[in-house]
């Protein structure tokens, strides 16, 4: 009786216990995708999305949707959206942020479901409150309008690192309003506090600080503060331009940056 319920034992650990997790499958078909090898990487997403991994889903509804490395299939494209939207509903009410972003991406634009612009709405919320950035920022844009949730959510992208959202809100403090003409009234300390909190967040955004600095319309022109920062963003931009080319976003601001410094300590000196 023993030999034979160690056999069973025995038996049910090889069947299961080596059985690879959703998120395992899920990095070793990156690595494949990644190599080129996208056969084998696409049999490993199908695997991680039977599992239960809705990265899995996701990636291969858009890639059979996209025709990317496979050809196009819009009906085998659907059935993972399907899946991603099964998948996404279930994690968000279990208080996953990613799933309640992704579940109000496929209500937007209905994928694996009907448009429902109400739940997609409350779906970005929810991901907002659990801390999702990209959500908040979302919801800030949606509510552009109503200058109370606009600062709200901006505020709150902002608090959840984004530097972005921390540099609009400085902006719409600065000036009074808004992309879409929101007023409120200008707070000029809170507009520079928030800037610089994306400053530190992103050296890329110290350019910004920098030109409110050498204007002279919101402050004091201080041309030494603008300086410090024009240098800060210009190290970052740097690391990013590291042979001379037009193309490259990068090494276009360089040359913006150093036009604006050289012609200032012209100024100074």
């Amino acid at each position: 009786m023993k030999k034979t319920l160690l056999l069973v034992i025995l038996f049910i650990t090889a069947l299961f216990g080596c059985s690879k997790t959703h998120d395992e499958y899920l990095s070793e078909a990156r690595t494949l995708y990644k190599n080129k090898e996208y056969d084998k990487a696409l049999s490993l997403y199908n695997k991680a999305c039977e599992k239960g991994s809705l990265k899995g889903c996701m990636f291969l509804a858009d890639v059979y949707k996209k025709g990317t490395v496979i050809n196009t299939d819009n009906n085998t494209s659907l059935n993972y959206y399907k899946k991603s939207f099964l998948l996404a509903n279930l994690y968000c009410q279990q208080n996953i942020k990613d799933a309640c972003k992704t579940l109000s991406y496929l209500y937007e634009n209905g994928l694996g479901t009907d448009i429902d612009l109400a739940k997609a709405d409350n779906a970005s919320s929810k991901a907002c409150d659990l801390g999702d950035a990209a959500s908040c920022y979302y919801q800030a844009r949606v509510n552009a309008d109503n200058m109370t949730a606009f600062i709200l959510y901006n505020d709150k992208a902002c608090q959840n690192n984004m530097d972005y959202a921390c540099l609009v809100l400085g902006n719409t403090y600065l000036t009074g309003f808004n992309e879409s003409m929101a007023e409120i009234e200008k707070d000029i300390e809170k507009g520079i506090s928030y800037i610089n909190k994306a400053c530190e967040m992103n050296n890329v955004m110290c350019a910004s600080l920098a030109d409110i600095y050498i204007s002279g319309d919101d402050l004091e022109q201080d041309y030494n503060t603008a300086v410090t920062y024009y240098e800060t963003a210009l190290k970052h931009y740097e690391t990013l331009c590291t042979e001379k080319n037009d193309d490259n976003p990068a090494c276009r601001n360089i040359d913006v940056i150093k036009s604006k410094y050289s012609f200032d300590n012209e100024t100074i000196y």
